[in-house]
C-alpha cells in the first residue's frame, strides 16, 4: 500500500492583506514622508486658543518662510516671548504687523496677545495646511498607557494571525495495491 498526499493549490493572497497594507501605510506615508518631502514641518495643536479656525487635536502642517512675506491674517508659530519653558510654542493669527514686531492673537481670544512677535530671526513658520483630529493619535502616543495599548493590540493581532497561518494537515489518499484505483480507508 502507498500513501500520496494530494497536490495541493497554493493559497491566493487575501486581498484583505493589501487593503490593510494600505489602510496603515497609506496615511503614515501622507502624514509623516509626504510633508517632510515637501519642506513642510509639522505640529499637533494641544490648546485651545485657535478654537474654531485649528481645533485641539488638528495637525498644522507648516513651512519656514521670510518675514517680508507675512501678511495680516497669516498663521504662524513661535515661541512665546518671555516663556520660562524655552520650549513653548504658540500658534496664533497674525492681526497687525507694526515697525517693532507682529500682533497676534488666538481666534478663541476676545483680545490679541500681551506681547509682540519680535521679528529678529529672518523666517518664520506659517501654517499652510491643516487637518483636523488626526493629532489626536499624536497626543493619544504622548502617554506610555497609548504605547502599552498599541503594544497590547499588537499582541493580540499577532495571536489571531498565527492561528489563521497554520496550515492543516495534508490530504492523504491511500491507492489499492494494484494502484489503479482510490480505496476507502
Amino acid at each position: 500500500m502507498e500513501i500520496q498526499t494530494a497536490p495541493r493549490h497554493p493559497a491566493p493572497t487575501p486581498w484583505w492583506r493589501l487593503v490593510l497594507f494600505v489602510v496603515i501605510f497609506g496615511p503614515v506615508t501622507l502624514l509623516v514622508l509626504l510633508p517632510i518631502g515637501l519642506g513642510l514641518q509639522r505640529y499637533v495643536m494641544t490648546g485651545d486658543s485657535m478654537g474654531g479656525g485649528l481645533d485641539r487635536g488638528s495637525i498644522a502642517f507648516e513651512r519656514v518662510v521670510p518675514v517680508s512675506d507675512l501678511r495680516v491674517g497669516d498663521v504662524i508659530t513661535f515661541r512665546e516671548p518671555g516663556a520660562v519653558d524655552e520650549d513653548t510654542l504658540v500658534t496664533h493669527r497674525i492681526v497687525a504687523i507694526e515697525a517693532d514686531g507682529i500682533r497676534t492673537q488666538g481666534d478663541a481670544e476676545p483680545s490679541p496677545d500681551p506681547w509682540l512677535v519680535r521679528t529678529d530671526s529672518p523666517t518664520l513658520s506659517r501654517v499652510e495646511v491643516t487637518i483636523p483630529w488626526i493629532g489626536w493619535a499624536y497626543l493619544f502616543l504622548e502617554h506610555p498607557q497609548g504605547w502599552v495599548l498599541i503594544a497590547a493590540a499588537a499582541v493580540v493581532l499577532a495571536m489571531l494571525m498565527s492561528r489563521r497561518l497554520r496550515h492543516p494537515s495534508p490530504t492523504v489518499r491511500v491507492l489499492d495495491p494494484v494502484g489503479t484505483r482510490e480505496a476507502k480507508p
